[in-house]
């Protein structure tokens, strides 16, 4: 297979050229993604025919003529209300088949979107008319002993990180759900059990095998494509490419990890204000937490649900200081701790088997913003959102529309905000302000896009470059 942009120096002498002559020539006669809908530019059944035979036997490709109920299933994100139907479906089996699909879109004008976990409340893990590229069969994990880092692909879940960690009683800094990817993790920061102790994820990554927007690949780390490296941790949802593998530093494996369950009322009528100011949202009771201690916390219908996590060895001295809030007016009942001897078990039995995925739930993390006031805001806000029941997915239009009183206030608390927060939905909550909002310097990281992905192939809803015109140009020759 041959790709155009072979190196970054002839791509960045080349792909500059064929951008200004796309804008004079080629932006409003071609500009846009091709989709598959009538008297569109996709690719007719001869040319996916042909290019279908290139690919080796271990991918697989889904259209919706075939196979309509896979489609269905795969239509559903992890928002409800961000659905959408894809175009086609590519399962690679291989790298070389990864990049021969990605180069394929880029010739012909297809918006790609890739997946593994597909964890993205705001759709950005599905688009309509896309190439879906998703990422399952790229699972596989490598450990270094000399270095006592480990490689992932872009596959990988957690669980598969953690369990090949044990052998070697070292453990990985990311998220908390057995079934998330890394990959769409990093895109956004990645915080789990241990981040209080070491960071966020993206602090532990040394480098990523990256494919760009044609499938030509590169490293990414602290020195080489540098700029990319950090644009992509942190404010890479399927905007800058496609992450192929990672390597990442690991650390030392807690010797044990204590689990235990907690439930409290929201409030109590003999206790001013109510459990999240006086604790979990609380900074001066939270900053006196052992940075061990972690957790997460599902609020509804007037009762919150903890589970507290500890991976420490102070047992004693942590149990001491969560005595105030183990017996305080809003305690009901405290469950004995559970012991794990790794953090592949915790991932294992963090969840129950069949997930109460209806209940609302935060993660209370490392990053509690110092400011009591809006704490206190936040906590009041919280029990008026989430004291009523909320079981039936199809009543999240009417909460969607019942939140938004709440949105000015919430938003006047702070310029930032969660990047995988969900934003949007019809008329509701168009944050006109995502680009401060979500990312803390844009004008950078726009600079870092139009570098490598020139003709803006890559795209996603408040991603970076999401408001510049698509599909300007094609570095792939034709043919």
């Amino acid at each position: 297979m041959t790709f155009c942009c072979r190196d970054m120096n002839r791509w960045s002498r080349l792909c500059g050229l064929v951008l200004l002559l796309s804008h004079a020539l080629m932006h409003s006669a071609n500009a846009g993604f091709c989709t598959p809908t009538p008297g569109s530019c996709w690719p007719s059944r001869s040319t996916f025919s042909a290019w279908l035979a290139t690919l080796s036997s271990t991918t697989r490709v889904y259209t919706p003529d075939t196979t309509p109920e896979f489609f269905l299933s795969e239509a559903t994100s992890m928002n409800l209300l961000k659905s959408n139907f894809p175009g086609l479906i590519v399962v690679p089996g291989t790298e070389a088949d990864l990049r021969s699909a990605m180069y394929f879109a880029s010739k012909n004008r297809i918006r790609v979107v890739a997946r593994c976990s597909g964890h993205d409340f705001n759709g950005r893990s599905n688009g309509r008319g896309v190439m879906l590229i998703k990422t399952e069969l790229l699972n596989w994990t490598l450990y270094d002993d000399k270095t006592q880092a480990i490689s992932f692909g872009s596959g990988a879940m957690h669980a598969d990180i953690y369990s090949a960690l044990v052998p070697y009683n070292r453990v990985y800094i990311g998220g908390q759900s057995k079934t998330v990817c890394p990959a769409g993790c990093l895109a956004g920061g990645c915080h789990g059990l241990m981040s209080r102790q070491y960071g966020l994820g993206i602090d532990s990554i040394l480098e990523i095998r990256f494919a760009l927007f044609n499938g030509t690949v590169i490293t990414l780390n602290r020195t080489r494509n540098a700029d990319l490296f950090h644009a992509y941790l942190g404010a890479g949802q399927n905007s800058f490419g496609v992450a192929l593998s990672f390597k990442a530093q690991t650390y030392p494996a807690p010797p044990a990890i204590l689990m235990f369950d907690a439930l409290f009322d929201a409030t109590a009528d003999n206790a001013p204000g109510n459990l999240l100011s006086n604790f979990f949202l609380n900074a001066t009771w939270f900053n006196d937490m052992p940075r061990e201690l972690a957790g997460n916390i599902n609020y509804e219908f007037g009762s919150v649900k903890v589970k507290f996590v500890y991976t420490g060895t102070d047992y004693d001295g942590t149990f001491q200081k969560l005595q105030p809030l183990l017996e305080s007016p809003f305690t009901r009942h405290v469950t004995d701790p559970e012991v794990f001897p790794n953090m592949y078990e915790v991932a294992l039995n963090l969840y129950p088997p069949v997930t109460d995925i209806w209940a609302r739930k935060f993660i209370t993390s490392g990053f509690l913003p110092q400011d009591q006031e809006v704490l206190d805001t936040i906590s009041s806000i919280i029990v008026v959102l989430f004291g009523a029941q909320w079981f039936d997915p199809h009543e999240d239009r009417d909460r969607v529309a019942g939140m938004e009183p709440y949105l000015s206030g919430l938003y006047s608390l702070a310029p930032t905000s969660y990047s995988n927060e969900f934003t949007s939905w019809g008329t509701y909550n168009n944050v006109s302000d995502w680009k401060t909002r979500f990312f803390s310097n844009y004008d950078s990281l726009l600079a870092v896009k139009k570098k490598y992905d020139p003709c803006n192939l890559m795209t996603a809803k408040f991603a970076v470059g999401s408001d510049q015109p698509t599909a300007i140009c094609s570095c792939a020759p034709k043919g």
